[in-house]
């Protein structure tokens, strides 16, 4: 008898085993399925001549460019199909094609919603970091169009992540920003924190960091979906 009992505790549990696999592949599948086909335009912003904040030496175009390229990596596990604004240090304005557009500055941000419509995206994510005065302020902030509700769902679920990685602001915040109003689907440009508090700097610089933000914004981008 005690051959038999221990003969089917081994098999309950490598019942419950498989179902444990089958429960993962089925979850991991879910993940996959949602973004699986998604096309998302990463923004890195600044670039190039344009370095965007500067403090103490760090640059805010070199810490926008890590994050997307980490962003990139983290959602291509979500099967999505990530565009980037940019893989270097270069500013986009003489990708403009509207020849309307004037000076370099607005032809750079004209590029980048182009890039938009040019590759049928369904998701606009801008990267940024953050400078003030006040060198306590810290934490990543989101922020939307607000005549866009998609945009609003999407930049709130995304500051809900990352405020699980830093402390930071519950809910996102409307933002009159260029890439924003002129983007025709949900968009969310990312102040992923602050360069003039010192701690935070140096959070900005590290890799690891960097990847916990890029995962916190991907699983923000699952959650909207």
């Amino acid at each position: 008898m005690k051959t038999i009992y221990i003969a089917k505790r081994q098999i309950i549990l490598c019942l419950l085993f498989m179902l444990l696999i089958i429960g993962t592949l089925y979850a991991d599948d879910d993940r996959t399925h949602k973004l699986s086909g998604k096309i998302i335009v990463v923004d890195a912003g600044h670039g190039g001549i344009d370095t965007g904040a500067n403090h103490s030496g760090v640059l805010e175009k070199d810490i926008n460019l890590a994050i997307a390229l980490e962003l990139k990596k983290v959602l291509h596990q979500y099967d999505a199909k990530v565009v980037l604004s940019r893989e270097a240090d270069i500013e986009l304005s003489p990708e403009c094609n509207n020849e309307k557009v004037k000076g370099r500055y607005h032809r750079d941000l004209a590029a980048r919603v182009e890039m938009v419509e040019e590759s049928d995206a369904d998701l606009f994510i801008s990267l940024h970091a953050n400078a003030a005065s006040n060198s306590k302020r810290q934490g990543p902030e989101v922020f939307y169009y607000a005549k866009s509700e998609p945009s609003k769902s999407l930049a709130n679920v995304i500051q809900n992540e990352l405020s699980k990685v830093i402390k930071s602001a519950p809910t996102a915040n409307p933002g009159n920003y260029f890439v924003l109003r002129r983007n025709k689907i949900p968009a969310a440009l990312i102040e992923v924190g602050y360069i003039t508090n010192i701690e935070e700097r140096s959070l900005l610089q590290s890799p690891e960091h960097q990847r916990k933000l890029a995962e916190a914004i991907a699983k923000g981008i699952y959650n909207y979906y």
